[in-house]
């Protein structure tokens, strides 16, 4: 069996949120699951793979029990963090929007609080790395089979960090058990879906190093195969993207000779949440390639051709063309403060 280890991103989830209606009312777990059936060579779905909901929002809940704390907390640690020290005054300002917010369930608190906390606090972020870190150990140690891990939006900086822990540092249980994946265990593939973790980065100096990359040697990274995924349009990605090549180090020569990591920016849009998990999945673009090198496949290059002319017919009934435009005064890819960050998320959500 094939376990794939799921963790969302910002906005609120359930503790199984893979199975929860999303984009087009339909959710990721019946999205993969029914793309999976396109392609003969990958075999019974329910034979092969289980998808696990990975999820933190609950604990986001519990933490924002005490806001009026947590917000004074995170104002002070502002004023010595080098990321955020230069935008102190905004972040103050926000954080004063999301306290009101928060008994009124608006976007501010549901998604923009996600955000300020796992960025402005470290003791706030440690206690989400462990909350989530616990949940993959569990899986991992309670399962047999292979393992890969996808993260969507703040899910990769989540997945980064909790990643990096479980096998440097260590992870607490709710138990209070600590652990670690020191030895050989390997992620199969890790895909990183509008990946925020170098923005979200406390480290961004060593961001590129350590064990979060592919790797063909046990323990010098943390799966063999690996997938960096952005959308032209969606400005959450392209935020002071992740981009390997600042260190030559990160790829291996092997890892490239073996077609084992793909760097994929994808350009069609097919629904208005283009930041959405499920519209990134959606086209094959992505989902080929993923399948074909998670589970060692080459498909039926028919089966291909069908599934690439079933999207080019969802391009074409979308009005892609005016929605396409309004993205680009966005400006994505001249970003450079989380304040523009913020501004383009919100204007995109109106846009949607």
């Amino acid at each position: 069996m094939h376990h794939i280890l799921c963790i969302h991103g910002i906005g609120k989830h359930s503790a199984s949120w893979i199975r929860d209606k999303a984009d087009g009312e339909e959710s990721f777990e019946d999205l993969f699951k029914g793309t999976w059936k396109n392609f003969s060579r990958l075999g019974d779905f329910d034979d092969e793979v289980t998808l696990h909901s990975i999820h933190y929002d609950d604990e986001i809940d519990k933490i924002v029990s005490s806001w009026e704390g947590q917000a004074k907390s995170i104002k002070d640690q502002l004023q010595v963090s080098p990321q955020l020290v230069g935008e102190v005054e905004w972040f103050t300002e926000t954080l004063d929007e999301v306290s009101k917010a928060k008994q009124e369930d608006q976007w501010a608190y549901t998604h923009l609080m996600d955000l300020l906390l796992f960025v402005g606090s470290p003791s706030l972020q440690d206690r989400l790395v462990n909350y989530v870190g616990a949940q993959l150990l569990d899986i991992i140690k309670s399962n047999k089979g292979s393992f890969s891990l996808i993260g969507h939006s703040m899910g990769t900086a989540m997945a980064h960090k909790v990643v990096q822990a479980m096998y440097n540092e260590e992870v607490k249980t709710a138990s209070g058990v600590v652990q670690t994946l020191r030895g050989d265990f390997s992620f199969e593939t890790v895909a990183m879906i509008a990946n925020t973790s170098y923005a979200l980065s406390r480290d961004r100096k060593d961001h590129y190093k350590g064990v979060v990359k592919p790797s063909v040697v046990v323990g010098a990274g943390c799966c063999s195969k690996w997938f960096n995924v952005n959308h032209k349009y969606d400005p959450v990605g392209q935020f002071m993207p992740f981009d390997y090549r600042e260190n030559p180090d990160w790829l291996e020569t092997a890892v490239s000779a073996n077609g084992w990591h793909w760097d994929i920016e994808l350009t069609d849009i097919t629904a208005r949440n283009i930041h959405s998990i499920n519209h990134y999945f959606r086209d094959p673009a992505f989902h080929i390639p993923f399948f074909e090198k998670t589970f060692g496949v080459d498909m039926k290059k028919a089966e291909k051709r069908a599934a690439i002319q079933k999207f080019d017919g969802l391009k074409k009934a979308f009005p892609v063309k005016t929605f396409k435009a309004s993205l680009e005064t966005l400006g994505v890819s001249k970003l450079e403060t989380f304040r523009d960050f913020y501004t383009a998320i919100k204007r995109l959500r109106i846009l949607a």
